[in-house]
């Protein structure tokens, strides 16, 4: 599986967590030349508010612009999307930067 498919996968599960069907609604690019990833994200719909909403709910690095339709996509919030999408719906809970985690856990 690439990279671009497994984040597709992981968008998908977090929208569908929240309710939302995007299948179709949304493209990705890569637009890197190395294994990390960075992607240029294209949401369609009238649903792109929620869309974007409801992924920055876990993933708390997702560009917080909902007015866009267009998303930079960094390695660092690729990253964060996949391992978000990984949690069991029980244990779905917003993904923190790791410095963000330690900030709180001391």
């Amino acid at each position: 599986m690439t990279k671009t498919e497994l984040l597709e996968e992981s968008i998908l599960r977090i929208t569908k967590q929240a309710g939302l069907e995007m299948s179709g609604r949304f493209h990705l690019t890569s637009v890197s030349r190395d294994s990390r990833g960075l992607f240029i994200m294209d949401v369609m719909g009238p649903e792109r508010k929620r869309f974007c909403e409801e992924v920055q709910r876990v993933v708390t690095g997702f560009p917080s612009d909902t007015e866009s339709s267009f998303f930079a996509l960094l390695p660092d919030v690729v990253d964060e999307i996949i391992t978000a999408a990984q949690f069991d719906p029980a244990d779905f809970r917003q993904v923190q930067k790791p410095e963000a985690r330690s900030a709180t856990t001391d």
